[in-house]
């Protein structure tokens, strides 16, 4: 017989595999939290067989856990029964390293170490000892331990491999080595799914009772560290990505990780990250700080982006919530950085148009300015912006307390300085802008005028000069500080300003302020060579919105020439259209808004000519809306202080009234332009004295205005032109108050249809026409054969109405170009054809459906679809709107 065949081998694998199953059974009675069950089953294993050594180990670690979770339990036994393991076979690591938790768990933390390495004696790999000793020793001198376990080829060494690539990122700063160790980390199988050992409860023993973040989560989040480091934002944000799909991260994992997305660009991203660390309970003062910071930039730039696409409702609740989350700090702790930050979201104020401060205003800025001519709003907007210069001041402040001996602190100072002088300096262009700047005409509307006639408008400018003169004499090759003491001398002495520019220039050729400064400079005092050489240079370095509004100023200048060649003055303002465009493509700058909106438009009549009748026509159309669109804006960011645009507003809406296809809106439209242009032309340069009486800041600069700098008048305003259109206007509002005015009769709109046959739009006004006259009929015969009528009127209508609309097509010009011997060009191009209002298609949709519920006598689920529809196209479709019940 074999020997295997034995009785008593038999028994002894029986009783053998009969222990290896209930500590089975006991280990999932733990999982699932039966404790109990676990004891008796792994006691009943040990009486079984009483001198298996896995038995035996089963029940000691059984009660070591126990132990560790707080149960109650015998802690001599605890220890007796490791004993006992260890005795049993003194080549197994498992019973001391359990034995040097049980010890650590006294707070013996010498006797804990001496089983620890007596364990990694035995097993150099052994994952429980090796992470006891990583807690008792410096990771300096758990180094050597960590060697030995990296030569064995163990699947469970992972820990020795994130304790290295700890000592070489943290101690050698060596983080490519240390990116190898933490990817080695990963593909261990103690690291990436400890609950495969089953003393991998033991791993990180101290935290059994909390919700703990899984080792390799936090094993990416330290190799995404070493990413970020090195400047590989890429493979970071992927570890960073891979580390919160392995488990749940720490807030200062989160905090890195949003430092990350704010350095990509990633702006969205950063601030949602911070929100979720502000909203974790157990944040420490230090990360709260930090998460408050880093939302604060990431919102900040996205407000920059915000008000580059013209959102600027999105822009003003960015910077609202970025500066509660710097404010809500703690004011005694705040650091320079923060402070600074604070000071940059108010004075990115100066960006909004005034109404967004509508409901912003505080008390002391109320209270400073209540005799102010300006709006309420420029005054909350002023507020917002002076908010910002106190930032600076206290910043300015911590600053001088710096040891002088520091290297940066004259950097600092020269920073908060031109911080500062941008500040004031926004603070008087919001004056100036809100008082009429730029608005041409014989009004002294010049901010160099107003800072001669306003002693606010003069002190904001000559405190600003005297920041950023103490910026330079910290710094004096910090070319910012050098660019903005130019921006501030340009309303003073030009000359000084151009040097100041040209300073900047010297020790930084790669900004692009001082060029763009430079050249429109250069274009105010007619220097048009010059300026066109300097944007030349300008266009090789950046592509800047103020580039563009300086080509097309150049342009309209150009334009002026050729008095005797409409073909080549409209040229040169079409160009000019386009170059105001090109800035719009790149931040909407209420400067390229008004370029647009005045150049945009057919500049002569004998142009036209030259064309088709279809072509012209469409494109005037285009034109207008555009010009109107563009005004519309402009007024919307500026607040409507530039009179000029203004009393050209008013003329806008007026035009709009007349062209008008509902008569309803013609009066209202016309009477809002009227009053636009009385409100702009009651506006006067003597108002702006009264601006005088605010309270003035004692300045060290006192610089004279150089009185014989400032430029001549433009021209005066077409006063003869606004005074026509305004007579115009009141005689139109004074017609349409009458019941005949846009009503047509009913064979009227036949011999429209006659005339025209393929118009929509007059194939509606014959549907009306014809339902408001089976209104008053009272023979049903009758009544029944003009509604049908009307229903077949509006089904052409609506069908003419959508061929045109979903058939558009672009029409070229017949003339392409025109040359002279300037070399230049004027090229026409292509528009789309005629596309049919919104409100038509909606009246053709609602009447057609409220028809043919009429001849059904009830309405369908169609019916109701399709006045859902026009309602969406025209909200204020009063027949959709009675259909619906609304």
């Amino acid at each position: 017989s074999y020997t295997w065949c034995a009785p008593a081998l038999k028994q002894l694998s029986h009783s053998h595999q009969l222990c290896s199953s209930r500590q089975l059974v006991a280990e999932a009675c733990i999982q699932s939290t039966r404790f109990d069950d676990a004891r008796s089953f792994l006691t009943d294993a040990v009486k079984e067989v009483p001198g298996n050594f896995d038995a035996a180990f089963s029940l000691a670690s059984f009660h070591l856990r126990m132990q560790c979770l707080g149960k109650e339990c015998d802690e001599n036994e605890t220890r007796k029964s490791l004993l006992r393991a260890a005795k049993m076979d003194t080549s197994k690591a498992s019973p001391f390293a359990l034995l040097g938790i049980w010890y650590e768990s006294k707070s013996d933390a010498k006797r804990a170490e001496g089983c620890y390495q007596k364990a990694l004696s035995l097993d150099a790999s052994h994952p429980v000892a090796g992470r006891g000793l990583q807690r008792l020793i410096e990771l300096k001198d758990l180094v050597p331990h960590c060697k030995k376990a990296i030569e064995q080829n163990s699947p469970v060494n992972g820990w020795a491999w994130q304790a290295l690539g700890q000592s070489k990122a943290v101690n050698e700063g060596d983080d490519s080595t240390a990116v190898i160790c933490f990817q080695q980390a990963l593909r261990c199988r103690d690291i990436q799914n400890p609950s495969s050992d089953m003393l991998g409860a033991f791993y990180r023993y101290t935290e059994m009772t909390a919700n703990v973040y899984s080792e390799a989560s936090m094993t990416w989040v330290e190799l995404a560290t070493c990413y970020r480091r090195m400047g590989k934002y890429s493979a970071a944000l992927r570890a960073y990505e891979e580390a919160a799909s392995t488990g749940t991260l720490p807030p200062a994992a989160l905090c890195s990780w949003a430092q990350c997305d704010l350095d990509l660009g990633l702006y969205a991203e950063a601030a949602e990250k911070c929100d979720d660390v502000l909203a974790c309970g157990d944040c420490s003062t230090e990360l709260i700080r930090m998460a408050s910071y880093i939302e604060a930039e990431a919102l900040l730039s996205i407000a920059r982006t915000d008000i580059q696409g013209g959102k600027n409702g999105s822009c003003r609740l960015h910077l609202v919530k970025a500066i509660t989350r710097l404010e809500g700090l703690c004011p005694q702790n705040s650091t320079y950085c923060e402070i600074k930050l604070l000071g940059d979201l108010y004075s990115f104020g100066e960006a909004l148009p005034p109404y967004v401060f509508d409901q912003m205003s505080s008390s002391e800025g109320e209270e400073q300015n209540a005799d102010s001519s300006l709006p309420t709003e420029v005054e909350d907007k002023l507020s917002f912006i002076r908010k910002g210069e106190e930032a600076y001041a206290q910043a300015l402040e911590l600053v001088a307390k710096i040891d002088d001996e520091e290297e940066d602190k004259l950097f600092l100072l020269a920073a908060t300085g031109t911080d500062l002088g941008i500040n004031l300096l926004s603070q008087a262009r919001t004056i100036a802008v809100a008082l009429g700047d730029g608005s041409g005409g014989v009004a002294k509307t010049t901010i160099v005028d107003l800072a001669a006639e306003s002693d606010r408008v003069k002190d904001l400018i000559l405190r600003s000069i005297n920041a950023f003169s103490q910026a330079i004499d910290h710094s004096p090759n910090d070319a910012g500080a050098w660019c903005g003491l130019g921006s501030a001398l340009i309303f003073v002495d030009p000359l000084l300003s151009q040097h100041a520019f040209c300073r900047a220039l010297q020790i930084d050729k790669s900004i692009a302020e001082p060029l763009s400064s430079i050249a429109l400079l250069y274009a105010d005092y007619d220097k048009t060579e010059k300026s066109a050489e300097i944007l030349d240079a300008l266009t090789q370095l950046e592509d800047t919105p103020l580039m563009w509004i300086g080509r097309g100023l150049l342009l309209e200048k150009t334009s002026r020439a050729w008095h005797d060649s409409p073909a080549s003055r409209e040229g040169c303002l079409t160009r000019a259209s386009d170059a105001y465009r090109a800035s719009l493509q790149i931040m909407q700058h209420p400067a390229a808004l008004l370029g647009l909106s005045l150049t945009c438009r057919r500049a002569d009549a004998d142009v036209q000519i030259s064309n088709d009748q279809l072509y012209s026509s469409l494109a005037d159309r285009s034109s207008k809306i555009e010009s109107r669109i563009s005004m519309t804006l402009h007024q919307s960011s500026t607040g409507g202080g530039n009179i000029g645009a203004s009393l050209i507003d008013g003329l806008f809406r007026i035009e709009e009234g007349l062209d008008a296809p509902d008569s309803s809106e013609v009066s209202r439209m016309m009477k809002e332009g009227v009053e636009r242009i009385e409100r702009a032309r009651s506006r006067s340069s003597s108002k702006i004295s009264n601006d005088i009486s605010s309270s003035v800041t004692n300045c060290e600069i006192d610089l004279p205005l150089a009185a014989s700098l400032q430029k001549k008048d433009n021209g005066k305003f077409p006063n003869d032109g606004i005074e026509k259109s305004l007579n115009e206007a009141a005689r139109d509002v004074v017609h349409d108050t009458s019941a005949s005015l846009h009503e047509h009769s009913l064979d009227q709109a036949r011999n429209a249809v006659v005339l025209n046959p393929d118009s929509g739009e007059s194939w509606l006004l014959l549907a009306k026409e014809l339902a408001q006259a089976a209104s008053s009929l009272n023979d049903d015969a009758a009544t029944s054969e003009t509604l049908s009528s009307a229903k077949a009127a509006a089904d052409e209508a609506l069908d003419l109405l959508q061929d045109q609309l979903l058939n558009a097509s672009l029409i070229a010009p017949r003339r392409k170009a025109v040359h002279h011997e300037n070399l230049i060009e004027y090229s026409e191009k292509s528009v789309v054809s005629a596309i049919p209002a919104s409100a038509l298609v909606s009246d053709a949709m609602s009447l057609v459906s409220w028809l043919g519920s009429m001849a059904e006598e009830n309405q369908s689920r169609g019916d109701c679809a399709t006045l859902q529809e026009s309602l969406l196209l025209d909200p204020l479709n009063e027949v959709a709107a009675t259909a619906l019940g609304l």
